[in-house]
């Protein structure tokens, strides 16, 4: 990794944004449900970059979710988002990494470690939470290499694209550059 040049910033245009929609909606039916995702919650294309487009104008206390595009040598390969956003309180942190022959080669954890730490900073958290598909094995495999606590296992409906489905939902509390093996 370190001859990779690895960037983590806001999305930036309207481009970033259909990047993501496309994403979701490309996507295989088998991957969606592997994310806890549910293919006929998907808005159209055009009506969710629409709202996309629109939440990216507001100001940061007033944002549905704001999104960090991961760059990986000059091609955006991914991202994160929060949600439910309280500034100076707690947000709720998501992650994908789009390009399959990236995973389980260490970007997530460090794409995912910078964007923990921006969403901190930015706006200004006490806590972060991260409640992924019960059945999803990678974020729940590197949210505890971030300093991720589990909390419990419990079914709810997550978000406006998923359905009812058990999920894990972890905290952060504090953000602190990792030292330890923990983070590694």
């Amino acid at each position: 990794m370190t001859s990779e040049k690895l960037e983590v910033r806001p999305f930036c245009s309207a481009a970033e944004y259909e990047a993501m929609v496309d994403y979701f909606l490309l996507a295989g039916d088998a991957f969606l449900r592997g994310m806890g995702v549910d293919k006929n919650r998907l808005p159209p294309k055009d009506k969710w970059l629409r709202e996309l487009l629109a939440d990216h104008e507001v100001a940061d206390d007033k944002k549905d979710r704001f999104y960090l595009a991961w760059i990986h040598n000059g091609q955006q390969v991914g991202h994160s988002s929060v949600n439910k956003i309280r500034v100076g309180e707690e947000a709720y942190f998501h992650l994908h990494l789009w390009r399959p022959h990236l995973r389980k080669a260490g970007l997530g954890t460090e794409f995912s470690k910078r964007s923990v730490r921006f969403y901190f900073e930015r706006f200004r958290l006490k806590r972060l939470f991260s409640e992924p598909f019960a059945d999803n094995p990678a974020p729940n495999k590197l949210l505890p290499k971030l300093g991720f606590k589990f909390i419990k296992r419990y079914s709810t409906v997550p978000g406006t694209i998923s359905g009812e489905q058990e999920v894990n939902r972890y905290v952060l509390v504090g953000f602190a550059e990792c030292s330890s093996d923990e983070c590694r």
